[in-house]
């Protein structure tokens, strides 16, 4: 049987059509990128002139789409992406936290679209709506790689601002219309009470009303994992967004999140702290 051939342009527009942000036009963006007319973008979505190599390669860049993802290459090789993350920079920290949300948004306005994660430790999605219990496993992550020294609450006040607690909203709301799937087991929920435990022995929260408000916002965050998991719903979304939470009776080796978007599936692994590389299936 012959082999079906894809129209590689018009899948390429396809992709940009859901990575492109809402509140720009992606043809203005196209032309301003290829400094050509209107018009001149339009023939080309319409497949009535080809792109040429350095316009093909010009908009792969610019919106960090994999040529090799787009043409299904068959090579025995993996398409990754690595951002290092230096914890005691927050510009650094916040462009990483851009990134992963430009990921989840691109995957939020697909039609069909899912994501996995295997869980070593709660994942970082439910964190977020609470933002210094979030940023508590931030500075852990920093204080145990170095990469910061002081407190908590110093922490806190290096990092925390209006964009990053805006970043982390609009994170909290995108992953609220993607369907999951989660894999616990059941050590997950261990690995962040060792954490507060340890920092509050150790002295690293300047007064006990900072450890807790962490434990009043872990508690806050468990309850809505419990009707979550109770219902196999997301909550307070029209369309009912499904949601499933297992126990794993082995112990899984790592924290991975898989995508499934349309006809695409991507992968983050985490490298032991925060860094995590990310692949293309």
């Amino acid at each position: 049987m012959e082999e079906k051939k894809v129209d590689l342009q018009s899948l390429l527009f396809e992709q940009l059509k859901s990575h492109a942000s809402s509140n720009i036009s992606l043809v203005d963006a196209l032309a301003d990128l290829l400094n050509i007319s209107n018009d001149a973008v339009y023939r080309r979505i319409r497949g009535e002139k080809k792109l040429d190599v350095d316009e093909l390669t010009k908009i792969c860049t610019h919106f960090n789409i994999s040529f090799d993802a787009l043409v299904g290459a068959k090579q025995q090789t993996l398409n990754f992406g690595y951002i290092p993350l230096d914890l005691n920079d927050a510009v650094v920290y916040k462009h990483y936290m851009k990134q992963l949300l430009q990921s989840f948004t691109a995957l939020a306005k697909a039609n069909k679209k899912e994501v996995f994660f295997t869980a070593i430790d709660i994942p970082m999605f439910h964190f977020l709506p609470y933002t210094e219990l979030t940023l508590f496993k931030v500075f852990s992550w920093s204080n145990s790689t170095g990469a910061f020294i002081g407190n908590f609450g110093e922490f806190c006040t290096l990092m925390k601002d209006d964009e990053l607690i805006g970043i982390y909203k609009q994170l909290t709301d995108v992953y609220k219309v993607i369907p999951s799937v989660e894999i616990w087991t059941d050590r997950t929920f261990d690995t962040i009470l060792r954490l507060i435990d340890y920092y509050f022995e150790s002295g690293y929260f300047s007064s006990t009303d900072e450890a807790l408000l962490l434990c009043s916002q872990l508690l806050e965050m468990i309850n809505g994992i419990n009707k979550w998991s109770t219902y196999g719903f997301k909550d307070e979304l029209p369309g009912m967004i499904p949601y499933r939470l297992y126990l794993s009776g082995i112990e899984l080796e790592n924290n991975f999140v898989v995508m499934k978007r349309e006809q695409t599936t991507s992968c983050i692994t985490k490298l032991y702290t925060i860094n995590s590389p990310f692949f293309l299936v």
